[in-house]
């Protein structure tokens, strides 16, 4: 592996444990990749891993057909983008619920710890959840904005279920 492989993971681990209701040990595990194909392009600083994409780090799981890691001149990671049928990412939060995201695609901001589902996206913690053509939520601030299109299968609505016990 080379350094700006073992930068990317490093950047990559840091970059999962951003969010605030993650599983507080999870940063402190290493991180597991497994794909079909892999390549890293230092000039262009982007490493892709492509088939059947596992990431895992502690109670981090991310799956997809594509998972693209996009990082600066420092080798520190600026985005990541996994992308599938559906690309999916859950977490246990160190209250023990579940947080689970799945999309078409699934982008993670470092810069702004924002994660960005589009398409056919839906975003859950426990019996919670949120569906929409297009989901943003701030990690570092729990907040979510979701907005749907008419022509999509949704028929242009955000749906939303509440559990009544987290409230």
């Amino acid at each position: 592996m080379n350094n700006c492989s073992k930068a990317l993971l490093a950047s990559f681990f840091w970059l999962i444990c951003a969010g605030a209701a993650a599983l507080s040990s999870d940063r402190d595990q290493p991180i597991n990749i497994e794909a079909d194909w892999a390549e890293a392009d230092d000039i262009r600083r982007v490493t892709v891993y492509k088939g059947r994409v596992v990431v895992v780090q502690g109670s981090i799981r991310i799956t997809g057909d594509v998972v693209t890691m996009y990082y600066d001149q420092k080798r520190e990671l600026t985005k990541l983008v996994a992308t599938g049928r559906p690309a999916r990412f859950k977490q246990k939060a160190d209250q023990g619920e579940l947080q689970r995201a799945d999309a078409k695609r699934l982008e993670y901001l470092v810069g702004s710890d924002t994660m960005v589902l589009v398409g056919t996206a839906n975003l859950a913690q426990g019996k919670s959840k949120v569906s929409a053509d297009r989901i943003m939520y701030d990690t570092q601030n729990s907040q979510i904005k979701a907005e749907s299109k008419k022509e999509e299968r949704s028929r242009g609505r955000v749906r939303i279920v509440i559990d009544s016990n987290q409230q």
